[in-house]
């Protein structure tokens, strides 16, 4: 998708983050994870962490709670402390006041 966008463009486009073990999609639970328990099984897949990243960018494509963004920055900000993470999300649905640990996002 991000190479769709950018077509031409020389990206580093790499999946450094690995998920170690299969999950009941979130929408489906009654009980949403936490961060720290989506952080427990991800990964990084040290295959993928040279050269190091200049600037590590999270793409993905709804932002509920930020639950698991906040999972992948802290395991990245782990590994690679000295850089920058940042999120773009291509859609965000408001979540529900039982979501733990939801973000609050100002609407304008």
């Amino acid at each position: 998708m991000l190479r769709t966008i950018r077509p031409g463009f020389a990206l580093d486009i790499r999946e450094l983050i690995v998920q170690t073990e299969s999950t009941e999609p979130v929408h489906k639970r009654e009980v949403r994870p936490s961060p720290s328990e989506i952080k427990a099984i991800y990964r990084i897949e040290e295959a993928l962490t040279e050269p190091a990243p200049r600037i590590i960018a999270l793409v993905d494509d709804l932002l509920t709670t930020g639950a698991h963004f906040r999972a992948a920055r802290s395991i990245l900000s782990e590994r690679f402390p000295d850089k920058r993470v940042i999120g773009l999300f291509i859609a965000r649905r408001e979540p529900k006041s039982s979501d733990p640990g939801a973000i609050d996002i100002p609407q304008s």
